[in-house]
């Protein structure tokens, strides 16, 4: 193994890094991140300051790897899940729904009509068998599979 790391050239560091962030991109978690960050600047120290001392170049890592975990997580974190937050119904079609104002398409009867939203008409039923009139203006309350629930503006 020393042998190894005497004879590794500076490339093999970023060799490392790239396949820690292989493994990140995979599961997205941060925590290989940071030793794919700090194998990527031990690469670079090791083209002149650190040539050949295998055990600074180790030592720079592992310095490195735990100040930027313990430093950068905090900062990262929660930029990440804020992203996540502001789609939080990117795969929830029907959710995208909700809010939305649509026309009657059909008029209500029993508290079951059409109303269409985009180029399509929906199945709609109001909210408390609420009853409507053909062109009023509605909202989208919930959505139950195919049927779109509506309550009045």
């Amino acid at each position: 193994m020393v042998e190894f790391l005497e004879a590794m050239p500076f490339w093999g560091w970023f060799v490392f890094a790239a396949i820690l962030l292989i493994v990140e991109i995979s599961t997205g978690s941060t925590y290989f991140l940071w030793p794919a960050a700090a194998a990527v600047v031990v690469g670079f120290t090791d083209l002149w300051p650190l040539d050949g001392a295998w055990r600074a170049q180790l030592a720079v890592f592992g310095v490195l790897t735990v100040l930027l975990t313990i430093f950068a997580t905090p900062k990262v974190k929660p930029w990440l899940h804020k992203s996540q937050a502001d789609h939080l119904t990117l795969n929830e079609r029907g959710a995208q729904k909700i809010g939305k104002r649509v026309r009657v398409e059909e008029a209500f009867s029993s508290g079951v009509g059409r109303v269409r939203f985009g180029d399509t008409v929906w199945l709609a039923g109001g909210v408390d068998g609420a009853n409507f009139e053909k062109g009023a203006e509605v909202e989208i309350v919930s959505v139950d599979g195919a049927k779109l629930y509506v309550k009045g503006v």
